[in-house]
């Protein structure tokens, strides 16, 4: 069985708890912006820490851009044509050139 890890419990690893808590209170970011930033966590740590050790709004408005851009992807009605065939969130993202990577 394969387990998910709780919401930002990889960011939290990486990123100050500051950061989190400005993320897990902001009413602009949702699940999706929190499964973004586990994903740049574990995908690029270092990167990620440069960007909040440079400046955490900027790291904030960068999470904030990319969850409304996966967001739109992923609840458009081609996406959901596309889950109905089996494909997974990635591959959706992917076919629709989203970049996920920091």
């Amino acid at each position: 069985m394969i387990s998910n890890p709780a919401p930002l419990s990889i960011a939290a690893s990486v990123l100050a708890s500051s950061t989190l808590e400005c993320v897990r209170r902001s009413p602009s970011y949702h699940h999706r912006g929190w499964q973004i930033l586990d994903r740049w966590a574990l995908d690029s740590p270092g990167q990620l820490q440069r960007l909040e050790a440079e400046s955490e709004v900027i790291l904030l408005g960068r999470l904030l851009e990319q969850q409304e851009l996966e967001h739109q992807v992923l609840s458009s009605d081609a996406a959901l044509e596309q889950r109905h065939q089996g494909l997974t969130e990635h591959e959706i993202l992917m076919l629709n050139e989203v970049a996920t990577a920091l």
